[in-house]
Protein backbone atom coordinates (compact mmCIF):
# COMPACT_ATOMS: atom_id res chain seq x y z
CA UNK A 1 0.00 0.00 0.00
CA UNK A 2 1.42 3.37 -0.98
CA UNK A 3 -0.53 5.72 1.25
CA UNK A 4 -3.02 5.71 4.08
CA UNK A 5 -5.17 8.65 3.04
CA UNK A 6 -6.95 9.17 -0.23
CA UNK A 7 -6.61 12.38 -2.18
CA UNK A 8 -10.03 13.93 -2.64
CA UNK A 9 -11.17 14.77 -6.15
CA UNK A 10 -8.30 12.85 -7.75
CA UNK A 11 -7.07 9.35 -8.40
CA UNK A 12 -4.23 8.09 -6.25
CA UNK A 13 -2.15 4.95 -6.44
CA UNK A 14 -2.81 2.25 -3.88
CA UNK A 15 -0.36 -0.39 -5.11
CA UNK A 16 1.67 -1.48 -8.11
CA UNK A 17 3.81 -4.33 -9.38
CA UNK A 18 5.64 -5.08 -12.61
CA UNK A 19 2.46 -5.86 -14.57
CA UNK A 20 -0.26 -3.67 -13.07
CA UNK A 21 -1.18 -0.79 -10.80
CA UNK A 22 -4.18 -0.25 -8.57
CA UNK A 23 -5.78 3.18 -8.24
CA UNK A 24 -8.10 4.50 -5.58
CA UNK A 25 -10.98 6.25 -7.30
CA UNK A 26 -11.59 9.94 -6.51
CA UNK A 27 -13.50 10.76 -3.32
CA UNK A 28 -13.37 7.21 -1.96
CA UNK A 29 -12.53 6.46 1.66
CA UNK A 30 -10.76 3.12 1.61
CA UNK A 31 -10.07 3.31 5.33
CA UNK A 32 -13.70 2.84 6.26
CA UNK A 33 -15.26 -0.52 6.93
CA UNK A 34 -17.58 0.17 4.02
CA UNK A 35 -14.92 0.21 1.28
CA UNK A 36 -15.46 -2.25 -1.57
CA UNK A 37 -13.75 -3.46 -4.74
CA UNK A 38 -15.67 -0.68 -6.52
CA UNK A 39 -13.41 1.86 -4.76
CA UNK A 40 -10.45 0.68 -6.85
CA UNK A 41 -9.45 0.61 -10.51
CA UNK A 42 -6.84 -1.87 -11.75
CA UNK A 43 -4.59 -0.88 -14.66
CA UNK A 44 -2.93 -3.52 -16.84
CA UNK A 45 -2.52 -1.60 -20.09
CA UNK A 46 -0.99 1.74 -21.01
CA UNK A 47 -2.96 4.36 -19.08
CA UNK A 48 -2.91 8.10 -18.43
CA UNK A 49 -4.13 9.54 -15.14
CA UNK A 50 -4.66 13.27 -14.56
CA UNK A 51 -6.61 14.46 -11.52
CA UNK A 52 -9.97 12.65 -11.79
CA UNK A 53 -9.44 11.69 -15.44
CA UNK A 54 -8.36 8.28 -16.66
CA UNK A 55 -7.87 7.10 -20.24
CA UNK A 56 -6.27 4.27 -22.16
CA UNK A 57 -6.71 5.88 -25.57
CA UNK A 58 -4.29 7.98 -27.65
CA UNK A 59 -1.20 6.12 -26.45
CA UNK A 60 0.66 3.06 -27.77
CA UNK A 61 0.75 -0.25 -25.92
CA UNK A 62 4.56 -0.37 -25.66
CA UNK A 63 7.00 2.30 -24.45
CA UNK A 64 9.30 1.72 -27.43
CA UNK A 65 6.54 3.32 -29.54
CA UNK A 66 6.60 6.58 -27.53
CA UNK A 67 6.84 9.31 -30.16
CA UNK A 68 5.95 12.90 -31.06
CA UNK A 69 2.25 12.01 -31.25
CA UNK A 70 2.41 10.88 -27.62
CA UNK A 71 3.87 14.25 -26.62
CA UNK A 72 1.10 16.03 -28.50
CA UNK A 73 -1.54 13.85 -26.81
CA UNK A 74 -0.02 14.60 -23.38
CA UNK A 75 -0.23 18.33 -24.03
CA UNK A 76 -4.02 18.06 -24.25
CA UNK A 77 -3.95 17.81 -20.46
CA UNK A 78 -3.29 20.96 -18.47
CA UNK A 79 -0.50 19.48 -16.36
CA UNK A 80 2.57 21.33 -15.12
CA UNK A 81 4.58 18.10 -15.05
CA UNK A 82 4.23 14.83 -16.91
CA UNK A 83 5.55 11.58 -15.45
CA UNK A 84 6.19 8.72 -17.84
CA UNK A 85 6.33 5.31 -16.21
CA UNK A 86 8.41 3.17 -18.53
CA UNK A 87 7.72 -0.22 -16.96
CA UNK A 88 9.90 -2.16 -14.53
CA UNK A 89 13.02 -0.16 -15.40
CA UNK A 90 13.73 3.42 -16.39
CA UNK A 91 14.02 3.84 -20.15
CA UNK A 92 14.26 6.87 -22.40
CA UNK A 93 12.87 7.60 -25.87
CA UNK A 94 14.96 8.33 -28.95
CA UNK A 95 17.23 11.37 -28.98
CA UNK A 96 14.91 13.23 -31.36
CA UNK A 97 12.01 12.92 -28.92
CA UNK A 98 14.17 14.17 -26.02
CA UNK A 99 15.25 17.14 -28.14
CA UNK A 100 11.62 17.92 -28.96
CA UNK A 101 10.73 17.85 -25.27
CA UNK A 102 13.60 20.21 -24.48
CA UNK A 103 12.81 22.50 -27.43
CA UNK A 104 9.17 22.82 -26.31
CA UNK A 105 10.25 23.39 -22.67
CA UNK A 106 8.02 20.60 -21.37
CA UNK A 107 8.44 19.12 -17.90
CA UNK A 108 8.44 15.42 -18.79
CA UNK A 109 10.27 12.97 -16.54
CA UNK A 110 10.92 9.33 -17.42
CA UNK A 111 11.13 6.79 -14.59
CA UNK A 112 10.15 3.24 -13.71
CA UNK A 113 6.49 2.66 -12.87
CA UNK A 114 7.05 2.40 -9.12
CA UNK A 115 8.76 5.79 -8.99
CA UNK A 116 6.07 7.29 -11.23
CA UNK A 117 3.27 6.03 -8.95
CA UNK A 118 4.95 7.31 -5.79
CA UNK A 119 5.85 10.66 -7.34
CA UNK A 120 2.33 11.10 -8.69
CA UNK A 121 0.85 10.58 -5.22
CA UNK A 122 3.24 13.06 -3.62
CA UNK A 123 2.72 15.78 -6.23
CA UNK A 124 -1.04 15.28 -6.26
CA UNK A 125 -1.19 15.56 -2.47
CA UNK A 126 0.63 18.90 -2.84
CA UNK A 127 -2.16 19.98 -5.23
CA UNK A 128 0.26 20.13 -8.17
CA UNK A 129 -1.08 19.59 -11.69
CA UNK A 130 0.58 16.30 -12.59
CA UNK A 131 -0.27 13.68 -15.18
CA UNK A 132 1.19 10.18 -15.26
CA UNK A 133 1.40 7.90 -18.27
CA UNK A 134 2.20 4.28 -17.37
CA UNK A 135 3.47 1.66 -19.80
CA UNK A 136 3.40 -1.98 -18.72
CA UNK A 137 5.15 -3.29 -21.85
Amino acid sequence: MLQIETISNAYSFYSYDEHSAQLIKPNRNINSTESTEDDFLTLKNTSLIFKDQYTQSHFPEQFKQFDQQCIEALQQYDADIYLIGTGGTTRFPDKEILQSIQHNKLAIDFMDNGAACRTFNILTSEFRKVAVLLFFK
